[in-house]
């Protein structure tokens, strides 16, 4: 393997400037960035990008272009079906076997940040835009452009984003420009505060206690949920600050604009579906949509319930997957018998499932008179926030089923290189002799 990167492993950064704040006895320090950090992400992404572009090919050439006389030609199976013979045959066990042997035999990447820049958006994303090219659900926006439009399409980890009017990408213009600087910036300061208040203690600052086996009171209990709201805000803001950082990077080179990455879902969602379908990771959301939801819909004649439950029991899959990436990092900082990462295969599937019943509880309760009467009276009479706190009440009592394999594989600390970080360094020495 050869180490094309740095690996940016041990957090060894020094302080650029101290000082006190005042009111406050202690002395603070301010540790810089690693440039390098965003730089080698942007790499990896660009990477990925034409990785994108090669499947793109292939995809619309032998299944998008599928001639129209052999689509027409049902009763021949060979035929008919050859499109789901090479998406399901060959290309998607590729897309989901190439990542694990890229990590373990092509490159050595020890910092796991850089792991899902190189190889996390193939099954996410890549794998579920084959999958609906397969079942013709791709959008059409991207298809009447032909083979240059369609690549832009899957090239772009962040979708393109689409005038509704035009059917055409918008252009990335000043305004935009400065709407995502702005974005950005807000996003980069509150993780970079973020940080500096849960590194230091290991992303736990509230009291924890065990949970028991069947134990709602645990699951409820009030450190527990503190620590699991910081750190679901950590992962939103990681996820949104990674994605509009690069995707301004991404701008800049294609002159078009992206997607926004997520809608702040920890403040403004006001039901589960609200939350998880249009306001928690977008791009993921709506390639779940597409690639598993509408699929079993259109063609699995499958009920709304049912889809819904398998594209969230899919999304547990992906995140176990994950867990195979990590498993190749070489070692843990500041664990002196480098021991490495063990994941515990199933809390993410636990998590993503326990998510799909409550999307699906709601749907039912909806259907129901007194169901949507109550929902109706919820959104008249009761303040937003508080509906807020209802829904994040579904997601924070199990939230470290999904967190705790990323602080064991140190994604939080590998992703911590690429934000500056406020430390407190000690108390203010006595002017008294």
């Amino acid at each position: 393997m050869i180490p094309y990167f740095h690996h940016l492993e041990n957090d060894d950064r020094e302080p650029l400037f101290t000082f006190q704040i005042p009111g406050i006895i202690g002395i603070f320090g301010f540790t810089n960035l690693k440039i390098a950090f965003w730089i080698q992400c942007f790499v990896l992404l660009s990477i990925q990008s034409i990785f994108n572009v090669f499947v793109a090919v292939i995809v619309y050439k032998f299944i998008v272009l599928r001639p129209q006389q052999q689509k027409k030609q049902q009763h021949d199976n060979n035929t008919y079906y050859q499109p789901y013979l090479i998406g399901y045959g060959i290309i998607c066990p590729i897309l989901l076997l190439g990542p694990l042997y890229i990590v373990t035999y092509c490159v050595e990447l020890k910092n796991v940040a850089f792991m899902v820049c190189l190889c996390g958006a193939i099954p996410n994303l890549l794998l579920l835009r084959v999958v609906e090219a397969m079942h013709g659900i791709i959008p059409p926006a991207f298809l009447i452009g032909g083979l240059e439009r369609f690549i832009l399409y899957y090239a772009a980890t962040l979708q393109v984003k689409i005038d509704e009017k035009t059917n055409q990408p918008v252009p990335f213009t000043r305004t935009l420009m400065m709407m995502k600087i702005r974005s950005f910036l807000f996003v980069f300061i509150q993780t970079t505060l973020l940080y500096s208040l849960l590194q230091p203690f290991d992303y736990i600052i509230a009291p924890t206690t065990t949970i028991q086996r069947l134990n709602i009171i645990d699951l409820y209990y009030w450190g527990n949920i503190v620590n699991a709201f910081f750190m679901a805000s950590l992962t939103s803001l990681l996820l949104e600050g990674g994605a509009t950082g690069l995707g301004l990077i991404a701008s800049f080179c294609t002159g078009l604009t992206m997607e926004t990455f997520s809608d702040c879902p920890l403040t403004q969602s006001s039901s589960p579906s609200d939350f998880w379908g249009k306001r928690w990771n977008r791009p993921v959301a709506s390639a779940l949509r597409r690639g598993v939801f509408r699929p079993l819909r259109k063609d699995g004649g499958c009920s709304r319930q049912f889809a819904a439950i398998v594209a969230f029991v899919i999304s547990g899959f992906i995140h176990e997957y994950f867990l195979l990436f990590f498993t190749h990092r070489k070692g843990i900082p500041n664990n002196t018998n480098n021991e490495p990462y063990k994941p515990q295969f199933g809390n993410q599937f636990l998590f993503f499932t326990w998510n799909a019943f409550v999307l699906v509880s709601e749907r039912a309760l909806l259907n129901t008179i007194m169901g949507g009467q109550l929902f109706q009276w919820m959104r008249c009479y009761v303040p937003k926030p508080i509906r807020t706190c209802l829904v994040l009440m579904t997601v924070l009592p199990i939230a470290h089923l999904f967190t705790d394999e990323y602080v064991s594989s140190c994604f939080y600390n590998d992703a911590a290189f690429g934000f500056p970080r406020i430390e407190y360094i000690s108390v203010v020495a006595s002017v008294k002799e």
